[in-house]
C-alpha cells in the first residue's frame, strides 16, 4: 500500500496459455522510439516483471513505428530476454498481419529474436 491506497496492479496485453500455464507474454506499446533507436528503459522493466511473475523466459514489447529490426535485450543476471519489436504500420494490412504472425510463430517456437 501507498500511503493508504493498494499499489497499481499492472497486467500484459497478451499472454499465451498452453494447458493452462503461460508460455509467451506480449505487451503492445504505442510510442515510437528515441532519435537514438532506442526505447524507453521503463517499458523493459515493466516486461522484465510480467516475465518474471509469470515464469516465462522471454517477453515482446511490441511498438507501433520503429525504423529499425526487433532487438533482443538479455536482462542482466535473470536469463531472461525481452524483444522490442517494432511494427511498421505505413505498411499494408497485409504485411502488418504477416509480420504479428512472425512475432508469434517465434514465441510459440521459443525462440528470442
Amino acid at each position: 500500500m501507498r500511503r493508504g491506497r493498494p499499489l497499481r496492479s499492472s497486467t500484459p496485453d497478451v499472454v499465451h496459455l498452453v494447458e493452462e500455464r503461460p508460455v509467451a507474454v506480449f505487451d503492445a506499446k504505442y510510442k515510437l522510439e528515441s532519435p537514438t533507436s532506442r526505447y524507453p528503459n521503463a517499458d523493459a522493466y515493466q516486461m522484465l516483471a510480467y516475465c518474471t511473475a509469470l515464469h516465462v523466459p522471454a517477453g515482446w514489447l511490441l511498438y507501433a513505428q520503429g525504423s529499425g529490426p526487433a532487438r533482443t535485450r538479455r536482462i542482466r543476471h535473470t536469463g531472461i530476454d525481452v524483444i522490442h519489436h517494432p511494427l511498421d504500420l505505413t505498411a499494408s494490412p497485409d504485411h502488418i498481419l504477416a509480420d504479428i504472425r512472425r512475432v508469434a510463430a517465434t514465441a510459440m517456437g521459443g525462440q528470442a529474436r
